[in-house]
Protein backbone atom coordinates (compact mmCIF):
# COMPACT_ATOMS: atom_id res chain seq x y z
CA UNK A 1 0.00 0.00 0.00
CA UNK A 2 2.62 2.87 1.07
CA UNK A 3 4.27 2.01 -2.87
CA UNK A 4 1.34 2.41 -4.56
CA UNK A 5 0.56 6.24 -2.16
CA UNK A 6 4.26 6.80 -2.67
CA UNK A 7 3.78 6.85 -6.68
CA UNK A 8 0.32 8.90 -6.54
CA UNK A 9 2.43 11.28 -4.09
CA UNK A 10 5.14 11.85 -6.66
CA UNK A 11 2.37 12.90 -9.31
CA UNK A 12 0.87 15.54 -6.59
CA UNK A 13 -2.81 13.68 -5.26
CA UNK A 14 -3.41 11.86 -2.07
CA UNK A 15 -6.10 9.26 -3.34
CA UNK A 16 -9.18 8.30 -2.04
CA UNK A 17 -10.02 5.05 -0.09
CA UNK A 18 -11.90 3.81 -3.54
CA UNK A 19 -9.32 5.11 -5.99
CA UNK A 20 -6.14 3.62 -3.73
CA UNK A 21 -8.35 -0.20 -3.45
CA UNK A 22 -8.53 0.22 -7.27
CA UNK A 23 -5.26 1.18 -8.03
CA UNK A 24 -3.11 -1.01 -5.87
CA UNK A 25 0.32 -2.55 -6.33
CA UNK A 26 -0.98 -6.82 -6.88
CA UNK A 27 -4.74 -5.75 -7.98
CA UNK A 28 -7.59 -4.62 -6.78
CA UNK A 29 -9.07 -5.06 -2.72
CA UNK A 30 -12.61 -4.36 -1.30
CA UNK A 31 -12.40 -0.17 -0.67
CA UNK A 32 -14.10 -1.63 3.28
CA UNK A 33 -11.31 -4.18 3.83
CA UNK A 34 -8.79 -1.74 2.76
CA UNK A 35 -10.05 1.20 4.71
CA UNK A 36 -10.22 -1.22 7.62
CA UNK A 37 -6.14 -1.14 7.55
CA UNK A 38 -6.01 2.11 7.42
CA UNK A 39 -7.96 3.24 10.16
CA UNK A 40 -5.93 0.90 12.96
CA UNK A 41 -2.77 1.66 11.59
CA UNK A 42 -0.18 4.56 12.42
CA UNK A 43 1.87 4.40 8.92
CA UNK A 44 -1.44 6.44 7.31
CA UNK A 45 -3.06 9.21 7.95
CA UNK A 46 -6.96 9.48 6.30
CA UNK A 47 -9.69 12.22 6.41
CA UNK A 48 -13.00 12.05 4.88
CA UNK A 49 -11.53 8.70 3.16
CA UNK A 50 -8.96 10.32 1.56
CA UNK A 51 -5.56 8.77 2.54
CA UNK A 52 -1.73 9.76 2.63
CA UNK A 53 1.32 9.16 3.92
CA UNK A 54 2.82 10.82 6.69
CA UNK A 55 4.41 13.75 5.28
CA UNK A 56 2.22 14.39 2.49
CA UNK A 57 -0.86 15.73 4.71
CA UNK A 58 -0.48 18.82 2.43
CA UNK A 59 -2.63 17.10 -0.52
CA UNK A 60 -5.71 16.00 1.58
CA UNK A 61 -7.35 19.37 1.10
CA UNK A 62 -5.94 19.94 -2.66
CA UNK A 63 -7.09 16.35 -3.68
CA UNK A 64 -10.26 16.54 -1.98
CA UNK A 65 -11.40 19.83 -4.08
CA UNK A 66 -10.17 18.16 -6.95
CA UNK A 67 -12.39 15.20 -6.70
CA UNK A 68 -15.53 17.34 -5.74
CA UNK A 69 -14.64 19.31 -9.13
CA UNK A 70 -13.73 16.30 -11.25
CA UNK A 71 -17.30 14.97 -10.45
CA UNK A 72 -19.35 18.40 -12.17
CA UNK A 73 -16.18 18.95 -15.05
CA UNK A 74 -14.60 15.41 -16.10
CA UNK A 75 -17.49 14.71 -18.35
CA UNK A 76 -16.56 17.95 -20.10
CA UNK A 77 -13.17 17.09 -20.42
CA UNK A 78 -13.57 13.66 -21.44
CA UNK A 79 -16.19 14.98 -24.15
CA UNK A 80 -13.41 17.46 -25.49
CA UNK A 81 -11.25 14.73 -25.59
CA UNK A 82 -12.92 12.66 -27.86
CA UNK A 83 -13.61 15.38 -30.03
CA UNK A 84 -9.85 15.76 -30.00
CA UNK A 85 -9.58 12.15 -30.72
CA UNK A 86 -12.17 11.77 -33.66
CA UNK A 87 -10.14 15.43 -35.63
CA UNK A 88 -6.97 13.70 -35.20
CA UNK A 89 -7.84 10.37 -36.54
CA UNK A 90 -9.41 11.78 -39.40
CA UNK A 91 -5.82 13.52 -40.06
CA UNK A 92 -3.68 10.73 -39.29
CA UNK A 93 -5.58 7.79 -39.75
CA UNK A 94 -2.23 5.51 -39.11
CA UNK A 95 -2.41 6.64 -35.48
CA UNK A 96 -3.27 3.45 -33.95
CA UNK A 97 -4.32 4.55 -30.67
CA UNK A 98 -5.19 7.66 -28.43
CA UNK A 99 -6.06 7.45 -24.90
CA UNK A 100 -7.01 9.98 -22.06
CA UNK A 101 -4.65 9.91 -18.57
CA UNK A 102 -3.08 12.08 -16.49
CA UNK A 103 -5.64 14.18 -13.77
CA UNK A 104 -8.80 13.29 -16.22
CA UNK A 105 -8.04 9.21 -16.06
CA UNK A 106 -7.29 9.42 -12.35
CA UNK A 107 -10.38 11.28 -11.27
CA UNK A 108 -8.46 14.45 -10.13
CA UNK A 109 -9.60 16.89 -12.91
CA UNK A 110 -10.29 20.28 -13.08
CA UNK A 111 -10.99 23.07 -15.41
CA UNK A 112 -7.29 24.56 -15.05
CA UNK A 113 -5.51 21.11 -15.58
CA UNK A 114 -4.70 20.37 -19.52
CA UNK A 115 -6.46 17.12 -20.39
CA UNK A 116 -3.43 14.81 -20.88
CA UNK A 117 -3.37 12.39 -23.99
CA UNK A 118 -1.18 9.11 -24.84
CA UNK A 119 -0.88 8.06 -28.26
CA UNK A 120 0.48 5.50 -29.97
CA UNK A 121 1.61 5.58 -33.69
CA UNK A 122 3.78 3.64 -36.87
CA UNK A 123 7.07 3.69 -36.07
CA UNK A 124 8.26 6.97 -38.89
CA UNK A 125 5.21 8.66 -37.92
CA UNK A 126 5.72 10.20 -34.47
CA UNK A 127 6.99 14.00 -35.44
CA UNK A 128 4.05 13.93 -38.13
CA UNK A 129 1.48 13.22 -35.80
CA UNK A 130 3.52 15.58 -33.19
CA UNK A 131 3.24 18.51 -35.14
CA UNK A 132 -0.64 17.89 -36.60
CA UNK A 133 -1.44 17.14 -33.02
CA UNK A 134 -0.29 20.99 -32.15
CA UNK A 135 -2.32 22.27 -34.99
CA UNK A 136 -5.82 20.47 -33.40
CA UNK A 137 -4.39 21.45 -30.04
CA UNK A 138 -4.15 25.12 -30.85
CA UNK A 139 -7.49 24.74 -32.70
CA UNK A 140 -9.06 23.42 -29.55
CA UNK A 141 -7.96 26.22 -27.67
CA UNK A 142 -9.23 28.72 -29.83
CA UNK A 143 -12.89 26.16 -29.93
CA UNK A 144 -12.82 26.65 -26.01
CA UNK A 145 -11.23 29.69 -25.07
CA UNK A 146 -13.41 31.50 -22.04
CA UNK A 147 -13.74 35.60 -21.96
CA UNK A 148 -11.40 36.22 -24.93
CA UNK A 149 -8.86 34.16 -23.05
CA UNK A 150 -6.62 31.75 -24.56
CA UNK A 151 -4.90 28.69 -22.93
CA UNK A 152 -3.32 25.42 -23.26
CA UNK A 153 -6.65 22.65 -22.94
CA UNK A 154 -4.60 19.87 -24.92
CA UNK A 155 -1.57 18.32 -23.97
CA UNK A 156 -0.03 15.70 -25.40
CA UNK A 157 1.29 14.19 -22.70
CA UNK A 158 3.77 11.19 -24.78
CA UNK A 159 3.79 9.51 -28.45
CA UNK A 160 5.07 6.44 -28.36
CA UNK A 161 6.00 4.66 -31.82
CA UNK A 162 5.18 0.40 -32.36
CA UNK A 163 8.96 -0.30 -31.89
CA UNK A 164 8.86 1.62 -28.78
CA UNK A 165 6.52 -0.62 -27.11
CA UNK A 166 7.64 -3.73 -28.45
CA UNK A 167 8.72 -4.04 -25.85
CA UNK A 168 9.49 -0.63 -23.56
CA UNK A 169 12.96 0.06 -23.07
CA UNK A 170 11.60 0.25 -18.99
CA UNK A 171 10.16 -2.40 -17.23
CA UNK A 172 9.30 -0.07 -14.04
CA UNK A 173 6.34 0.47 -11.70
CA UNK A 174 6.30 4.87 -12.64
CA UNK A 175 5.50 3.03 -16.33
CA UNK A 176 3.38 0.39 -15.39
CA UNK A 177 1.18 3.27 -13.27
CA UNK A 178 1.08 5.05 -16.43
CA UNK A 179 -0.06 2.70 -18.75
CA UNK A 180 -2.99 1.84 -15.66
CA UNK A 181 -3.97 5.03 -16.15
CA UNK A 182 -4.18 4.87 -20.05
CA UNK A 183 -8.26 5.08 -21.01
CA UNK A 184 -8.01 4.39 -24.89
CA UNK A 185 -10.53 6.96 -26.62
CA UNK A 186 -9.95 4.72 -30.41
CA UNK A 187 -8.15 2.05 -30.48
CA UNK A 188 -8.69 -0.13 -27.58
CA UNK A 189 -7.61 -3.55 -29.27
CA UNK A 190 -4.04 -1.84 -30.21
CA UNK A 191 -3.84 -1.07 -26.58
CA UNK A 192 -5.07 -4.49 -25.21
CA UNK A 193 -1.49 -5.35 -27.85
CA UNK A 194 0.83 -3.30 -26.10
CA UNK A 195 0.14 -4.70 -22.51
CA UNK A 196 0.09 -8.04 -24.65
CA UNK A 197 3.61 -7.36 -25.63
CA UNK A 198 4.65 -6.35 -21.92
CA UNK A 199 3.33 -8.74 -19.51
CA UNK A 200 5.60 -7.46 -16.76
CA UNK A 201 3.19 -4.87 -16.42
CA UNK A 202 0.47 -7.03 -15.27
CA UNK A 203 3.15 -8.08 -12.24
CA UNK A 204 2.74 -4.58 -11.02
CA UNK A 205 -0.81 -4.39 -11.42
CA UNK A 206 -3.01 -7.37 -12.93
CA UNK A 207 -6.16 -5.29 -13.07
CA UNK A 208 -4.72 -3.46 -16.16
CA UNK A 209 -5.65 -6.43 -18.13
CA UNK A 210 -9.33 -5.74 -18.00
CA UNK A 211 -10.51 -5.13 -21.02
CA UNK A 212 -10.94 -1.26 -21.38
CA UNK A 213 -14.86 -0.17 -21.66
CA UNK A 214 -15.86 -0.54 -25.41
CA UNK A 215 -15.40 2.75 -27.83
CA UNK A 216 -16.67 4.06 -30.84
CA UNK A 217 -15.98 3.13 -34.16
CA UNK A 218 -12.85 5.43 -35.61
CA UNK A 219 -13.95 8.45 -38.15
CA UNK A 220 -12.98 7.98 -41.95
CA UNK A 221 -10.00 10.08 -43.12
CA UNK A 222 -11.12 13.73 -44.37
CA UNK A 223 -9.95 14.66 -47.51
CA UNK A 224 -6.58 15.98 -46.10
CA UNK A 225 -6.44 12.73 -44.30
CA UNK A 226 -6.02 10.79 -47.39
CA UNK A 227 -3.69 12.92 -48.35
CA UNK A 228 -1.37 12.24 -44.87
CA UNK A 229 -1.66 8.55 -45.58
CA UNK A 230 -0.63 8.77 -49.08
CA UNK A 231 2.63 10.64 -47.64
CA UNK A 232 2.78 7.90 -44.84
CA UNK A 233 2.69 5.29 -47.80
CA UNK A 234 5.71 6.73 -49.49
CA UNK A 235 8.88 6.04 -47.33
CA UNK A 236 10.81 9.36 -49.11
CA UNK A 237 7.84 11.27 -48.77
CA UNK A 238 7.26 10.10 -44.92
CA UNK A 239 11.03 11.24 -43.91
CA UNK A 240 10.57 14.54 -45.05
CA UNK A 241 7.70 15.40 -43.73
CA UNK A 242 8.51 13.52 -40.40
CA UNK A 243 12.29 15.94 -40.57
CA UNK A 244 9.79 19.14 -41.21
CA UNK A 245 7.28 18.14 -38.42
CA UNK A 246 10.15 17.64 -35.89
CA UNK A 247 11.27 21.16 -36.95
CA UNK A 248 8.56 22.85 -37.00
CA UNK A 249 7.23 21.03 -33.25
CA UNK A 250 10.49 21.41 -31.40
CA UNK A 251 10.49 24.98 -32.63
CA UNK A 252 6.92 25.56 -31.00
CA UNK A 253 7.65 23.59 -28.41
CA UNK A 254 10.79 25.88 -27.64
CA UNK A 255 8.83 29.10 -27.91
CA UNK A 256 5.83 27.61 -25.26
CA UNK A 257 8.62 27.04 -22.36
CA UNK A 258 10.60 30.04 -22.48
CA UNK A 259 7.17 31.32 -22.00
CA UNK A 260 6.79 30.01 -19.13
CA UNK A 261 10.40 30.87 -18.15
CA UNK A 262 9.38 32.99 -14.97
CA UNK A 263 6.51 30.27 -14.12
CA UNK A 264 8.63 28.21 -11.31
CA UNK A 265 6.12 25.98 -10.88
CA UNK A 266 5.82 25.14 -14.39
CA UNK A 267 9.32 24.12 -14.45
CA UNK A 268 9.36 22.55 -11.83
CA UNK A 269 6.69 20.21 -13.13
CA UNK A 270 8.51 20.24 -16.70
CA UNK A 271 11.65 18.61 -15.06
CA UNK A 272 9.39 16.51 -13.07
CA UNK A 273 8.02 15.07 -16.32
CA UNK A 274 10.74 14.54 -18.32
CA UNK A 275 12.75 12.76 -15.39
CA UNK A 276 9.03 10.50 -15.26
CA UNK A 277 8.92 9.88 -18.87
CA UNK A 278 12.71 9.15 -19.65
CA UNK A 279 13.37 8.31 -22.28
CA UNK A 280 10.13 8.96 -24.00
CA UNK A 281 9.57 12.45 -23.30
CA UNK A 282 8.82 13.73 -26.82
CA UNK A 283 12.25 15.37 -27.79
CA UNK A 284 14.65 12.60 -26.07
CA UNK A 285 15.66 10.10 -28.54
Amino acid sequence: MERTLDLMHRWGYAPTIDALASELFGGRVEPDRLFDVIRTSERFIHIDRFVCLPGHEGLLRESCLRVQTNRAMNGRAKAVAQDFAERLLRLCPFVECVAISGSVASGGYVPADDIDLDIFVPDGTKYLTYAISLALSFGASLRHRQHGRLRKIICINVIWTRSQTSPFARNDASLAFELLHCRPLVGPKYFREVIRRNQWVEGYFPQVAVEPVPVSAPPGPSLLGKLVSWVVAHPAMLTVAERIGRAVSHRIYDIVHWLRRNDRAARERLDFLKRAKYPYEVFQD
